[in-house]
Formats: C-alpha cells, sequence, structure tokens
C-alpha cells in the first residue's frame, strides 16, 4: 500500500523508508522526528529521517502535528487529532470531522489543529 502511495508520486521505497514506516506502524501516539532517529539510528542519519518525514507527509502517508515543543508525526488511514498533556505528555486520539468544500484556487488542502491541558492524572 505505501509503496504504491509512493510509486505514484514518483518516490521508490527504500530500505530506510521502509524502516521508518515500520517503525511508525507501531507506534500508539504520535512521535517526534528526534524519537524516530533514537530509534532507528543503526539505519538512518538525522537529515534522512527528518527528509523522509518530509516526503511522506508530502505524498499523505503520515501526518504531523504540533506538539508542545516539536513537531509529532503518525501514520494514520485517516487524518485525526490528538490531545497532549501539557505537564506529562500523555496523548489522546480525537477524531476530525472536518469537511472542507472545495476552495478556488486550492488543492490538497490539509489543516491542524492544536489540543493541550491535563489529563486526568495530572489536574488532581
Amino acid at each position: 500500500m505505501y509503496e504504491e502511495i509512493l510509486r505514484q508520486a514518483g518516490y521508490k521505497l527504500t530500505k530506510a523508508r521502509e524502516t521508518i514506516i515500520s517503525f511508525l506502524k507501531k507506534q500508539d501516539h504520535p512521535v517526534s522526528a528526534n524519537y524516530i532517529y533514537d530509534k532507528i539510528k543503526k539505519d538512518s542519519d538525522k537529515v534522512t529521517v527528518y527528509r523522509i518525514l518530509e516526503v511522506f507527509e508530502k505524498v499523505g502517508i503520515v501526518y504531523r502535528e504540533q506538539g508542545i515543543h516539536e513537531s509529532l508525526y503518525y501514520i494514520s488511514q485517516k487524518e485525526h487529532h490528538h490531545i497532549i498533556c501539557q505537564k506529562c505528555g500523555h496523548v489522546e486520539c480525537i477524531p476530525c470531522d472536518h469537511v472542507f468544500p472545495k476552495v478556488k484556487n486550492f488543492t490538497n488542502i490539509r489543516h491542524q489543529l492544536s489540543l493541550s491541558g491535563l489529563c486526568g492524572r495530572c489536574s488532581r
């Protein structure tokens, strides 16, 4: 599936790209590029991780949202949002029901929504 998406966009599924896809599929919450690099650094350098994530976001394989301190990336069949605890970093998924009408002179419209607060454990 991901190989086909990349191929249609003019990219190949390299070993480094495959490693990052495989890693992201195992995550249950969005992770930073630095976190990805720390976990797979034997397979790729940091610049390559950032470039791959940029390509993946461009072709719609991963989604990016702004965390408290850095961008976070996740792989999903459908874009959704996350709420992040400001104190401990706990993350929960929030469905996205936003549907955008066609906007004159624009294609591939994407949006970002940042939600943060205190989780139940931290608010006690």
